[in-house]
């Protein structure tokens, strides 16, 4: 994150919305950190005048299972290890593991009928986690409950957002969103050992339930700078319970359930709590004989001794793609594995012998796991928290973004049409083809075809992953043709070479301030903010014209909007000149530009779940160039007095009407025909 100092600030209250420092009175403060794991979830506080943090004990244990489980008979939701216990009688009925899918909107979980999204059971834990009566005391004196959340180092926009919703719902003042690895970095720097160093290297190596991380950190004193971080949103202790389970499959009796087995199945579910025992108990001894006369309450059986060698080599190329990321994350630190001092471990799943060993005989350094790696990240974040609050000062974190930041662009003009031909191809219609046309024969799929032209797109990365926090950077396109009237700014998340490789964080359209020529410059500016999100910035150069715009990049949608363009400034302009390929925007940098069909003026993203939404909406108005042009000339009309305004108003509702028409398959091509020369005629008499 951003270097951050704090001045000795007592008895005074002070909050600073552009870099989220906080300082309350000093005897109620208390710093919170929560880290919420794939398997367990841990909350850690720091009070003054402490010397280091503290975990809090829920049900005599710091460990929160991050189970949920529903009782229909009572109507009740019940986390931690109360859910625990259903796993016994019906394993099929616990929601567990949802960490992975946070920001993905169509990932549904359901425990005895009753759906949950993954940010639905982050919400049910979180709530949990802050009844405990330390944090409730806390707020009592405070008003507030003021925390530091942890997230994967390599969490999309999307998934941290969908994080951040989860706490602010349960009531949290959330402090900041921090990374996994770059938390339990500051909470080794507690340790003994960890005092005196001046300068070294370090690599965490964060292996949980279901995610792993690696980060390199240059620390210097008590300063900790992020260098690198990659990581595997799939990848995590699950898959090695997974793979025992499936290797175990092949040993269940009678043999022909194998042919039926589901992974959601009661049967299944039970081969993995005893691949999870298998994997504890071997750290200690050669071999485990795993029994159950009665898997699923139907008497299948399985009755097997796993050896230790055998659930090594289950676990070997799980094991081998963390070392892979381990050894790419030093490369694009430009750190030799001989600079790093220690590989700090971190998360449960580091418990396992075979992965220190296999650290210790492909790095050259000490591998420590000197603090418990269940608990270093809540510790870690309870210190941030400690820090943004004032209570603690001595500590500096400066943390980087896991992705690139870019925008989809096109290389030319002909790039353009070759994209929608591609597509009309793939759609079995024909192209060249007018607006009307293609939305008289796509009808409902006109939607499909806008995303599968986006799709498409090129990327050009403007903000380079690895880059600190808070950054942002600008690049500078121009328009290729003339007469444009806006670009689509079409926003994407990751290292891929097309928005298809990304992760779409949104999109909208950068209306100009009059039909520009070919050329015109435009400022796209990409922002990571101090949490890691998203805003965006467009401004149209040597003209007042500016935009910027903040997505929910859970649903792709813009729930941010700020524009300065006004009525006064547009001119009139020839309505129909290439008004086939102005309903397109691009714009190019050297030989890269951006592109996406317009759907709406009103500043709103455009989005597969809008085009979803509208396939059922008969009222859906096709917003092609020739009503865009339109709508501009009335807002200039409306500052004059003008007769011809009325006139040309009926005389565009009946263009849109007809456009309704044609989208529902009519052939009406004759009378918008008609309908475009009427409104042509308006405007040139208005002019006269």
């Amino acid at each position: 994150m951003k270097i951050i100092e704090f001045k000795s600030k007592k008895n005074k209250e002070f909050i600073d919305t552009n870099h989220n420092n906080i300082l309350i009175e000093e005897e109620n403060k208390i710093a919170i950190g929560i880290d919420l794991g794939t398997t367990h979830s841990v909350v850690s506080y720091f009070k003054p005048y402490q010397k280091k943090p503290e975990i809090l004990s829920y049900e005599n244990s710091y460990l929160v299972p991050s189970l949920l489980y529903y009782d229909k008979n009572n109507d009740e939701i019940y986390v931690g290890e109360k859910a625990k216990k259903y796993l016994d009688t019906c394993p099929q009925e616990v929601i567990k593991s949802t960490k992975k899918y946070m920001g993905k909107s169509d990932a549904y979980f359901f425990s005895n009928g009753c759906q949950f999204s993954a940010e639905d059971v982050a919400y049910e834990i979180i709530q949990y986690l802050v009844s405990h009566e330390v944090i409730l005391e806390a707020k009592k004196k405070s008003g507030e409950i003021y925390v530091v959340v942890t997230v994967p180092a390599h969490f999309h926009d999307a998934a941290r957002s969908a994080t951040l919703q989860a706490a602010q719902k349960a009531g949290l003042h959330v402090l900041r969103i921090i990374n996994e690895p770059t938390s339990a970095a500051l909470a080794y720097s507690f340790l003994s050992n960890y005092q005196n160093i001046q300068k070294d290297y370090l690599s965490v190596f964060d292996f949980g339930g279901g995610t792993f991380d690696v980060t390199i950190l240059e620390r210097n004193n008590k300063t900790f700078q992020v260098l690198s971080t990659l990581g595997n949103r799939d990848l995590g202790g699950d898959n090695i319970d997974e793979a025992i389970a499936d290797f175990l499959c092949s040993f269940v009796e009678p043999k022909q359930i194998l042919k039926k087995l589901d992974k959601n199945s009661k049967l299944y579910r039970k081969l993995l709590i005893h691949a999870e025992t298998a994997k504890k108990i071997l750290q200690e001894q050669g071999c485990y004989l795993i029994q159950d006369e009665n898997l699923d309450g139907n008497h299948n059986s399985i009755h097997y001794e796993l050896h230790r060698d055998v659930f090594q080599e289950l676990c070997l190329d799980i094991i081998q793609k963390t070392i892979f990321l381990t050894e790419n994350a030093m490369k694009q630190a430009h750190i030799s594995p001989k600079k790093i001092s220690k590989i700090l471990l971190v998360g449960g799943s580091t418990r396992l012998k075979l992965i220190r060993e296999s650290l210790e005989t492909y790095f050259p350094c000490e591998v420590d796991g000197s603090l418990e790696p269940d608990l270093s990240v809540s510790l870690g974040a309870s210190l941030q928290a400690a820090i943004l609050l004032g209570i603690h000062f001595d500590t500096i974190l400066i943390d980087v973004c896991s992705h690139s930041l870019g925008i989809g662009v096109v290389g030319s003009e002909e790039e353009i049409q070759e994209i929608h031909k591609k597509v009309a191809q793939k759609m079995n219609i024909p192209y060249p083809i007018s607006d009307a046309q293609m939305a008289r024969l796509l009808g409902n799929r006109l939607g499909d075809f806008r995303n599968q032209v986006l799709q498409e797109l090129s990327v050009q990365h403007i903000l380079p992953k690895n880059s600190p926090l808070p950054s942002k950077k600008s690049e500078f396109f121009t328009t290729i043709h003339d007469d444009q009237f806006g670009v689509q700014v079409v926003v994407v998340q990751g290292e891929g070479f097309t928005v298809r490789e990304n992760k779409l964080i949104g999109s909208f359209f950068f209306e100009t301030v009059q039909p520009c020529p070919k050329g015109t410059q435009c400022e796209i500016q990409l922002t990571y903010d101090i949490n890691g999100m998203v805003h965006v910035y467009a401004k149209q150069l040597n003209t007042k014209n500016e935009a910027r715009a903040i997505f929910d990049s859970r649903t792709s949608t813009v729930v941010g909007w700020e524009n300065s363009h006004s009525a006064s400034e547009l001119n009139s302009y020839d309505l129909f000149e290439n008004s086939e390929i102005a309903s397109f925007a691009a714009f190019s940098n050297k030989k890269i530009k951006p592109l996406h069909l317009n759907k709406q003026q009103n500043k709103q993203v455009n989005t597969a779940e809008e085009d979803k939404n509208n396939k059922d909406d008969n009222s859906f108005v096709i917003m092609n160039s020739t009503v865009m042009k339109i709508k501009k000339i009335l807002k200039e009309w409306s500052l004059q007095e003008n007769p011809k305004k009325e006139m040309l108003q009926i005389e565009l509702d009946h263009y849109l009407n007809l456009l309704n028409q044609s989208h529902q398959g009519k052939d009406v091509d004759q009378l918008l025909d008609d309908s475009e020369n009427k409104m042509k005629d308006l405007i040139e008499e208005k002019n006269l």
